[in-house]
């Protein structure tokens, strides 16, 4: 997809009086600041989270996502680019940008990948809220202008049971699988003047065998840049997979996609501090064509004061 050749200056941007203080690298928790939205031209700030649908507190199992969103508020500045992993529907995406804009300075607006997701196929009470799973890009509405989207499905093998075939989109198997159709956007930075695409990526899991195709998916993640265009590009949601597989990891290298946490811990095998499930790093927030990025971190329990989700989200200011 072609970008203009030109641009033109879209509306006059206000200017922020108040003078900010924040770590020069690395978040280390909720502080008594209160967030105030970026006007710099020179970056995007950005965060990534599976939000595991947003339970309730009822249907949690403590991992209550508000915590969450109150860490943010206590951050020197809001997000300017929020990508999520398993909003449920185009009607939680529309509640989700609505209490962002209620809570944090700043208005947002999202693009989702499928408005209504097929059924997982759970029946318990709790279950039933977790059966529509897709993914989705939240940005601010009063800095970027949406431009344009994309839309494609991670791969598994062609026999997802056995393993075994050719990479292939992963249909509705015996449980609809949306949640792993993915969704990027083009956006128009009105402060910096420039464009930045986003993708919001979930990849199958191993019950599809979905890791054998990792590869397939990083390639197929920057094609959808690659037709989106833009000056930054910014890749980033729950891979299912650790860097080491199947390649992965070093294709994306190659691509000139940079990652901010690994560069942060000095490997792309990193120590336990920066597991996202469990006991891996599977979750990522993936740079390509940026200058460098700061105040980069990987968002603890400890941070928001207990546990918020399954996996835990990533955040970075990132340089155009």
């Amino acid at each position: 997809m072609s970008i203009r050749n030109s641009r033109l200056t879209r509306g006059a941007v206000a200017v922020l009086t108040t003078v900010l203080t924040t770590a020069a690298v690395g978040l280390t928790g909720a502080t008594a600041a209160h967030a105030a939205v970026n006007t710099s031209p020179n970056h995007v700030v950005v965060y990534n989270n599976n939000i595991e649908n947003w339970l309730p507190a009822s249907c949690a199992d403590g991992f209550i996502w508000d915590r969450l969103i109150t860490y943010i508020k206590g951050r020197p500045l809001s997000p300017d680019i929020f990508t999520v992993q398993q909003v449920s529907n185009q009607t939680q995406l529309n509640a989700l940008t609505q209490r962002l804009s209620d809570e944090l300075p700043g208005t947002y607006a999202g693009q989702i990948a499928i408005a209504n997701p097929g059924s997982m196929g759970y029946t318990s009470t709790c279950g039933k809220m977790k059966n529509q799973q897709t993914n989705a890009v939240i940005y601010r509405s009063d800095r970027f202008t949406y431009e344009a989207a994309t839309r494609w499905r991670s791969d598994a093998p062609e026999n997802y049971d056995a393993g075994t075939g050719g990479c292939q989109n992963l249909e509705p198997t015996r449980s609809s699988q949306d949640r792993v159709h993915n969704i990027a956007v083009r956006l128009h930075d009105n402060i910096a003047n420039q464009d930045v695409s986003v993708a919001s990526i979930h990849w199958p899991t191993n019950t599809w065998h979905g890791p054998k195709c990792a590869d397939e998916n990083i390639k197929e993640a920057d094609e959808a840049m690659s037709r989106l265009g833009g000056d930054l590009k910014i890749v980033a949601g729950d891979a299912n997979t650790e860097p080491d597989t199947e390649g992965w990891w070093n294709d994306g290298k190659a691509l000139g996609y940079r990652d901010p946490i690994a560069e942060k811990c000095g490997s792309r095998n990193c120590s336990a501090a920066y597991d996202t499930l469990n006991s891996r790093r599977i979750d990522f927030l993936l740079v390509k064509s940026g200058n460098g990025f700061s105040n980069v971190a990987t968002i603890t329990p400890t941070m928001t004061g207990g546990e918020y989700s399954d996996h835990l989200a990533l955040t970075a200011y990132v340089n155009y």
